[in-house]
């Protein structure tokens, strides 16, 4: 069972078909950085196609699954955005 002071980690590696896409994502997500909630930090880096999400949390394993599930929800609505602008680009 987990004690009231310890901590869950995650790491979160995002490969997407472009630099430029991996870049959206990554200046889209990158605020939530800022938002200061107790007992969780979120951290992030990208490398080519590549975002590394780096996450830390003191406020039980149910509240590291929620925030994953979040990031993987706005990588996806990122990776849909970024598809149908492709499409209506090309004819």
């Amino acid at each position: 069972m987990w004690q009231n002071n310890s901590a869950c980690f995650a790491v979160l590696e995002a490969v997407f078909r472009s630099e430029l896409e991996a870049r959206l994502a990554y200046l889209a997500l990158k605020p939530d950085e800022a938002l200061k909630v107790k007992g969780l930090k979120v951290s992030s880096s990208l490398k080519g196609r590549r975002i590394l999400f780096k996450v830390a949390c003191k406020r039980g394993l149910m509240s590291l699954a929620y925030t994953l599930t979040d990031y993987l929800t706005h990588l996806k609505m990122i990776q849909e955005a970024s598809s149908t602008l492709e499409e209506a680009r090309c004819p």
